[in-house]
Order: C-alpha cells, then sequence, then structure tokens
C-alpha cells in the first residue's frame, strides 16, 4: 500500500522532472536552430526606405521594400507610448517579454468563450514576431515567438524594445513605423502629433486592415476613444485633456496614389543608383538621393504636355486616344497592350549647371515605362539644321549671306538617282540670307550649306556641341536623317545658350546614406567647345524663328519673353519637334507616335510641339530674371540691306540690324539700293 502511494506520487513528479528539464530544454534546442543568435539581434536594423528629393528638399517619390523612416524614442510624444502600454501591454516594464498572467487569463477566457478571441503577445513577442517570423498561425511559430521574445528583452533595454517596435510595426498601406504612418496619414512628424492624434495611430495597430481609416474611419475613431478612456483612467493624462482629445477634430490626408508624373524621374534615379550600389542598398538603406528635379517646373512640363496633345487629339477626332490608367486596365482586365496614342516627351535643363529640371518621358509611366526623353531615338527633322548653321557661321559665314532658295540636284557617286531635296511647301523664294533661311526653315538652302561645308564636317559639330549618337554622313543629315535622343539635342542647343559651353546633364547631385555619410556627388562641368561669338550669331538667328519664322505660334501663344529656337518635322508628318532655349533654360519637345504613323496632314514642329514650349516656359520663365543673351567682345551690329546682304543705303527698302564677327562685317555698300 505504502509503495503504491510512492508510486503514485512519483510518476507525475518525474514526469513533471522529464518534461520541464529534458523535453522544455529540447524543443527549445531543435527550434533555436534557425532563430537568429544574440549578435544578430543585436545587430539587426529594419529595412529603410530611401527618398528622393527635389532641387529644393520636397519629396519626389521613395523605394522601399518596407516605407519607414526609423525615429528615436526622444522623439515619439510620451502619451503616444503611454497610450500603447496601458492598452496593449500593461505589464510590459515588469515582464521578462512574455506575460504569464495575461498567458492564463487569455487561456480561460477563450475556454470560456470555445474560440481564440483574446490574444497574449506581449509588445516584445510582437516585435520578435515582425522582425523575424512570418504571420503564420501555429504553434511551432507561437513557440519561436516565446524564445526570441526572451532573446529580446537580454539584449535590448525595455526603451531599446519600444522604440524598435514603433519602428517596426505596420499601420497598412505600405507604411512601416510610427514615422511613415504619422508622414502617410496626417503629412506631419511623430514629434507633431496632438494626442488626439497619437491615438488615432495607434488604434491602427492591432489590425491594419479592419482599422483602416480609409475603411473603417469611425471604428478607429472609437478605438482612439477607448485609447483615451484608457489613459485618462490610468491618470497620464488630465481629465481636460481627455475632453479636449475626444473633441479634436480627425482630419488624415486623402488615400494617395502613384505620382505618375514622376515615374520617369524616378526610373531614371533606380537605374543609376543600382548600378553603382546595388538593388539593396536602394531598398533598404534609407539613402537621400538629392535631384536636380524642380517640382514646380515638373508639375508645369507635364500640364502644358498633355494639354496640347488632348487638343490634337479631340481637334483632329483622333480614334486612338489616351485613357486613363482606370480604363486601360478595366479594357484590357489586367493585359496592357503597349500604347498606340499619341506620345509625347519634354526635357527642360538649366543653361549653366546641366542639371535637368524636368524630365516627362511619356503620358503615363503606369502604361509604359519607355522613356521618350532618354531612350529612344528619332529622327529630328529641320531641327537638325542649327548643326549645319553653327559649322557656316564659325567657319566665316556671315548671318547675312546670300543663299539661292531654289530647285537643287546633286550627283552622288554610286547612286543612280541625284538627290534632289525640296522645301516643305515645294515653293522657292529666290536669294535669301542665311537669317531667313534658317528662320523659314528652307530645307534646299540646308543642303547647299552642307554640300559646301560636308557632311563630314557638319557631324564633327553636332558630336562637338553634345549629339553622342551615330550619325550618317550624308547630305541628308542636313535635314534630320540621322536618328538622335531627344536629351541630346536639349543638351547640344544649351551649348549655344550658354556662348559655347557644352555641359554635361545632371539629374542627381548627391547621394547620402542613413548616417549622413556622402557616397556619391556630381557637380556641374563644361567644356568650351565653341567660340561665344559663334554661339552669340547662331542664337540672334535662333531668335528669328520665334519672331518671323517657323516658331511664330510661340507668341501667339502668349510667351513674349527672350527665346531662340528651332522647329523639326520628318517626312510624313512622323515626328514634330521644337528645342528652345532663354538665357537659363533649354527645353526640348518631341511627339509622335510610338509606331510611327502621320500625326495628322500639316503636323509640323511649329504647330504641334511650339505652342507646348509656349505653354510651358510662359509658366515657369518668371523663376529666372528676363535678361537677354549676353553679348561677347569682337561682335558688332550694322545696318543691312535683306535684298542683298551687304550695307544699306538709304534707298534699301528691307533692312534690319545684324550683328557680325569684329572683322568680318561687310564692308561695301548695297549696289542694287544706290544713294
Amino acid at each position: 500500500m505504502k509503495i503504491k502511494k510512492i508510486r503514485i506520487f512519483l510518476i507525475p513528479f518525474l514526469s513533471s522532472l522529464i518534461f520541464f528539464f529534458f523535453v522544455i530544454p529540447l524543443i527549445y534546442y531543435l527550434l533555436s536552430f534557425d532563430l537568429p543568435s544574440l549578435e544578430e539581434i543585436q545587430t539587426y536594423t529594419p529595412p529603410v526606405s530611401t527618398r528622393v528629393l527635389d532641387c529644393k528638399g520636397r519629396l519626389i517619390g521613395e523605394f522601399f521594400e518596407q516605407k519607414r523612416r526609423v525615429v528615436s524614442l526622444n522623439e515619439i510624444p510620451r502619451y503616444l507610448t503611454d497610450a500603447l502600454i496601458v492598452v496593449e501591454d500593461k505589464r510590459f516594464y515588469s515582464h521578462p517579454g512574455i506575460d504569464v498572467i495575461r498567458i492564463i487569463g487569455a487561456f480561460f477566457y477563450n475556454l470560456k468563450s470555445l474560440s481564440i478571441r483574446q490574444g497574449a503577445s506581449t509588445i516584445t513577442q510582437q516585435l520578435a514576431r515582425n522582425m523575424f517570423l512570418t504571420h503564420k498561425k501555429d504553434i511551432i511559430r507561437k513557440i519561436k515567438e516565446l524564445i526570441l521574445a526572451i532573446k529580446l528583452e537580454r539584449s535590448y533595454t525595455k526603451e531599446e524594445i519600444l522604440e524598435r517596435y514603433l519602428n517596426q510595426v505596420y499601420f497598412g498601406y505600405g507604411l512601416y513605423g510610427i514615422e511613415a504612418a504619422s508622414q502617410g496619414f496626417f503629412g506631419k512628424s511623430v514629434k507633431d502629433l496632438s494626442l488626439s492624434e497619437a491615438c488615432f495611430l495607434v488604434s491602427i495597430i492591432k489590425s491594419p486592415n479592419y482599422y483602416s481609416p480609409y475603411k473603417n474611419f469611425d471604428l478607429v475613431l472609437k478605438r482612439r476613444d477607448f485609447f483615451l478612456k484608457m489613459l485618462y483612467k490610468k491618470k497620464k493624462i488630465s481629465e481636460e485633456e481627455y475632453k479636449k482629445a475626444l473633441k479634436e477634430k480627425i482630419n488624415i490626408l486623402p488615400l494617395q496614389k502613384n505620382r505618375q508624373e514622376m515615374g520617369y524621374v524616378m526610373e531614371m534615379v533606380r537605374q543609376y543608383v543600382e548600378d553603382l550600389f546595388g538593388t539593396d542598398y536602394l531598398y533598404k538603406k534609407g539613402l537621400t538621393i538629392y535631384t536636380t528635379i524642380d517640382l514646380d517646373i515638373q508639375r508645369e512640363a507635364g500640364i502644358a504636355l498633355e494639354k496640347r496633345l488632348r487638343e490634337i487629339e479631340e481637334n483632329y477626332q483622333f480614334k486612338e486616344k489616351k485613357k486613363s490608367h482606370e480604363e486601360i486596365y478595366k479594357e484590357k482586365k489586367g493585359e496592357i497592350s503597349p500604347p498606340n496614342y499619341l506620345q509625347g516627351a519634354l526635357v527642360c535643363i538649366e543653361n549653366k549647371t546641366g542639371f535637368i529640371k524636368a524630365l516627362v518621358g511619356g503620358r503615363d509611366f503606369s502604361h509604359s515605362q519607355l522613356n521618350r526623353a532618354v531612350q529612344t531615338k528619332r529622327q529630328p527633322g529641320s531641327a537638325f539644321k542649327v548643326f549645319v548653321y553653327t559649322a557656316a557661321i564659325d567657319n566665316g559665314y556671315k548671318p547675312s549671306d546670300i543663299i539661292e532658295d531654289s530647285p537643287i540636284s546633286i550627283e552622288i557617286t554610286g547612286v543612280q538617282e541625284p538627290y534632289e531635296p525640296k522645301n516643305y511647301d515645294y515653293r522657292y523664294i529666290g536669294k535669301i540670307t542665311l537669317r531667313k533661311a534658317l528662320a523659314l526653315s528652307r530645307n534646299v538652302c540646308a543642303v547647299r550649306l552642307i554640300e559646301k561645308l560636308t557632311p563630314e564636317k557638319v557631324c564633327e559639330y553636332a558630336y562637338l556641341m553634345g549629339i553622342n549618337s551615330k550619325l550618317r554622313p550624308y547630305y541628308s543629315l542636313a535635314l534630320g536623317s540621322s536618328e538622335v535622343s531627344l536629351l541630346e539635342m536639349v543638351r547640344s542647343f544649351a551649348t549655344l545658350a550658354n556662348l559655347g559651353k557644352k555641359i554635361v546633364p545632371i539629374l542627381i547631385t548627391k547621394i547620402v546614406d542613413s548616417d549622413g555619410v556622402v557616397l556619391k556627388e556630381n557637380y556641374p562641368s563644361s567644356e568650351q567647345v565653341l567660340s561665344p561669338q559663334t554661339a552669340f550669331l547662331v542664337t540672334s538667328m535662333l531668335k528669328s524663328v520665334l519672331d518671323e519664322g517657323t516658331g511664330y505660334l510661340i507668341r501667339r501663344y502668349g510667351y513674349y519673353g527672350i527665346g531662340a529656337g528651332k522647329t523639326g518635322t520628318t517626312d510624313n508628318f512622323t515626328d514634330a519637334w521644337f528645342i528652345g532655349y532663354t538665357p537659363y533654360l533649354t527645353c526640348g519637345i518631341w511627339t509622335g507616335f510610338d509606331k510611327k504613323k502621320k500625326i495628322f496632314e500639316g503636323a509640323t514642329g511649329g504647330v504641334v510641339c511650339a505652342p507646348i514650349w509656349a505653354e510651358f516656359m510662359k509658366n515657369v520663365s518668371n523663376f529666372y530674371p528676363n535678361d537677354d543673351f549676353p553679348i561677347p567682345d569682337s561682335i558688332v551690329k550694322l545696318t543691312i540691306c535683306n535684298e542683298t546682304g551687304y550695307l544699306a543705303t538709304p534707298n534699301c527698302p528691307d533692312i534690319r540690324e545684324e550683328y557680325f564677327l569684329k572683322g568680318n562685317e561687310p564692308t561695301e555698300y548695297c549696289s542694287e539700293h544706290r544713294f
């Protein structure tokens, strides 16, 4: 009998010993294999999003796996952490990572209700789960969570656990951490949150989907009231603070949609940074990328381009028109085909620095990521004539020199048919000055010049000024037969605006890591490739394009400031261009279809693109002084006869003041209109 009693006592006792001293340690040992070590826990840092800023420090966009900005506990209001603790983990400062009392209470509550309605996870356990585990609900994950919670308590102080938790926790809508949530929902830093706003944010943590401010605002508000009530009951806030917070109206920001107008810029930034540092650095290391983009100028670029292209679609009754992003997806049921509507691109750079102030690579980045400002090459048409005339002026020609605008036929060795270019209007004026030939974009005159200069010489000047694409040295090059990118053309025209200095286009000025260490810095650089005098004379000629030439619509569309530029149109009206500049900015525009086809009959650069340039420049020119192009030394101004190009007499019926390089000015008076 006595032995039987001893046996009854010993069996449970020994079983308990075996369980506590062998089974539990064995489970702990086995499950710890794939858990992080203490060292890994102590050195763990959460992935932090990379911010991309404009030239004034304004946020353009972010790259992230988890959208997060890390803040210290000192930056988080005390009432926010108090609210979290009094509701979610009231024994936070006394338990070792696991709240045994809460576990027992939750067990009996769930047993009584015959369902799992109450959890028992501490803040430390939640941190362990968010840092290293999945959210899969099973016993193995739960045991791992308990083990990790104990490890975390051994690795960090309570304040460090609280700080890490608030920087780690998810708030929905891609927002990780309290700072990202504060910025995302309220547009302010967490340190600036009111008591009511702080409790509102903490209310979301329990279930970001269920307590979504955009789906169930009233539910979140009700839970906020509960947090405020608990703070008051626990004497963390006064009665006055409690009542004031209850009455405070909560205003959250509208749900943010992707900023499509920045898509092409962000993609260029992504490619640049990934090439330098790799994908992990971009998405996880919390970089700050400073760009040259000015959001105000960028916004005007997108508006001007889209406005004109929509006008064209409506006025010419295009069958295929650009639709909204939502319409595209709805019609294609998620299968997106390449865009077949009219496209466009715009690049604007600062002349002195090469800083890209605005870049639009297409009409809808979400529909097509092809960057038409940089990645595509198209024939520039007559916009390429600028290189022909620059080469001519630099080799002794004068703006007043007379050239024959009449039919031309050039025999080419090895080619059966002669080259016989035609003017756009199939008409001929006869003898005209180089200035007028450029302003009116007379094709025959440009071909006569390239014949005298040679195509190879024109290629040389194009490369010198900023073209990188391979050019074919044919006579048709004068009319833009070789394909180039929009950015190349803008850079080349900026060389003229910059008095002969070729700049390097820059999009990113600086990349800084999360510790403030500068990883990469780009500085403006330039090279004098043309004389200031040549650049000025060509600029003077290009001013006539706006005032009396193919760019006349620029004035009609309301831009009356200083400007110079050149239109471009290709055969069959498949591509339209306008590249223009002021003393401070150079802006280029291209329009056309991705799959080449006629835009419409008569779709010249002057008709399609010049109005876009005018609308854009009209709205951004006030950001810069209204100065004229500076006149360099050794430039003289004389009055000439427009019919002969010689010095004007009192009898000359058509005269103008013309600029010349000193020493290359005309010295003879007009003989056709004698004194």
